[in-house]
């Protein structure tokens, strides 16, 4: 179950973030998009679902296009890529799919559906 930050860890992250953007751009550099007329949101560094705490070392405050920025090109993956190797630990498999056979002499043979 995901987690919120407390107010006065936003208050805190917020006052730490003087009005600007705490994201990086592609090149590296911070976004500083100002909060004056925009909204914004807070965000875990570290993704809760992979164990990202509530601190205020764990909270960023971004505006809206970063934030979907890092949700859909690393959060997801990341969260992704965990599941996959818990469930590897844990011996759980997707169950096999065969969409065709092999004769001996190479040629194939698709599975038919079954409805």
């Amino acid at each position: 179950m995901r987690t919120e930050f407390t107010k006065q860890t936003m208050r805190e992250a917020l006052k730490r973030a003087t009005g600007r953007c705490e994201g990086l751009l592609a090149s590296g550099e911070r976004c500083n998009a100002n909060f004056k007329h925009k909204p914004y949101h807070f965000d875990h560094v570290i993704p809760d679902a992979i164990g990202g705490d509530n601190s205020l070392q764990n909270c960023a405050v971004l505006c809206v296009p970063c934030h979907l920025d890092k949700t859909a090109k690393r959060d997801i993956p990341i969260i992704a890529k965990a599941k996959r190797i818990a469930d590897k630990h844990a011996g759980l498999k997707k169950p096999r799919t065969i969409r065709a056979w092999r004769k001996f002499d190479g040629t194939t043979v698709y599975a038919e559906r079954n409805r």
